[in-house]
């Protein structure tokens, strides 16, 4: 296991994951936001750096793509618990939390079973 490449696959995962919340809910604040480039141009971004955490993942988990698919829907989950509170207002309830433990375990059981 690769503690450096997986810690740099991660930050990548996560940089995409809050490009790709903007996608995909910023145009409940901003009705004109489909309607620009924007969110497809940071589609294109957000594909090249999913791509580069996937390499640097995988080599990482010296080879595991489960463990690499599940770093990738953690940080999705991380982005939409940081994000959603902030834009929307809605509640970081003890359920959210729950989740979010939930989602950090599957990488934790990932990282230390060996």
């Amino acid at each position: 296991m690769q503690y450096y490449k997986i810690a740099l696959s991660t930050l990548l995962f996560l940089i995409g994951s809050i490009g790709h919340w903007y996608i995909m809910y910023w145009q409940f604040k901003n009705n004109k936001w489909i309607q620009s480039p924007m969110p497809y141009l940071l589609a294109v971004g957000c594909a090249w750096l999913w791509i580069q955490a996937s390499k640097f993942g995988v080599e990482g988990f010296n080879g595991s793509m489960w463990s690499n698919r599940f770093l990738f829907f953690v940080t999705g989950v991380i982005a939409g618990a940081i994000l959603y509170p902030i834009h929307y207002g809605q509640a970081f309830t003890l359920k959210v939390f729950v989740q979010l433990l939930l989602a950090l375990s599957i990488i934790l059981v990932s990282i230390l079973w060996k």
